[in-house]
């Protein structure tokens, strides 16, 4: 009677565990899907922008944000691939490594976007400044102390949170505390304001002038949006 009893359940278990299977390898095959598009994508502008003899200030920041996506995308991909095709298991150090590796380019290419949406909200407000009294290499090296600064604070995080190495919970805790308040406490409230502004100044000086605003303004904000509409649920 017992056994009579709990089949219908194991039936409905297994019933429900292929459902899942099949819904993760859907969705395993969307993301390859997505990341195949971005490939091509940022592949473009990364080859455009790296083939210009002499970039804008501007132009530095999308290529460093290509990059960026670029080699997220790359890690997105091969770890999805690692874990559906079972090429390695869950706590293999090859997994943790494209792991922390898919963090440190999302560091770095939410902090691109930051800076980038900053850097078009001065360029309304503080024109004169923009054109006229900007350090020339500021982008380059902004750029560079971003890539270090995601670096460094991913690689402490590997160190510390991996099962292979001197694990410590405290410091482990800590370190993706500190990383969590970048993201959510410093990057994410400077990129939303300064588009906000960008925004704001835009729509006004376009209804001054009677002028649509440029395709670069709008291309900024659209991917804001889009960041913190797809993106910003992974920080």
């Amino acid at each position: 009677g017992e056994r009579m009893l709990q089949a219908p359940a194991l039936v409905e278990n297994s019933v429900e565990v292929e459902e899942l299977s099949t819904a993760y390898w859907v969705l395993s095959a969307m993301v390859l899907f997505t990341c195949l598009g971005g490939f091509v994508g940022n592949g473009l502008v990364v080859w455009l922008l790296g083939s210009q003899g002499q970039r804008s200030p501007f132009s530095v920041y999308i290529l460093h944000l290509g990059v960026a996506d670029l080699l997220f995308l790359l890690c997105m991909a091969s770890k999805v691939i690692l874990i559906c095709f079972q090429l390695v298991n869950r706590i293999h150090m090859a997994l943790h490594i494209v792991s922390r590796m898919k963090y440190f380019t999302y560091t770095a290419s939410l902090s691109l976007l930051t800076v980038i949406s900053m850097q078009r909200c001065l360029s309304v407000l503080f024109p004169v400044w923009y054109k006229c009294h900007q350090p020339k290499h500021l982008s380059a090296v902004v750029c560079a102390l971003l890539w270090v600064l995601s670096l460094l604070l991913n690689t402490v995080a590997m160190f510390l949170c991996s099962d292979f190495l001197a694990r410590d919970e405290l410091l482990c805790f800590r370190i993706d505390l500190v990383i969590s308040i970048l993201l959510m406490g410093v990057f994410t409230p400077l990129m939303a304001g300064s588009s906000l502004i960008l925004c704001v100044g835009v729509q006004r000086s376009s209804t001054a002038t009677h002028r649509r605003p440029t395709r670069v303004y709008v291309t900024v904000l659209v991917c804001i949006l889009v960041f913190l509409a797809f993106a910003l649920p992974l920080g």
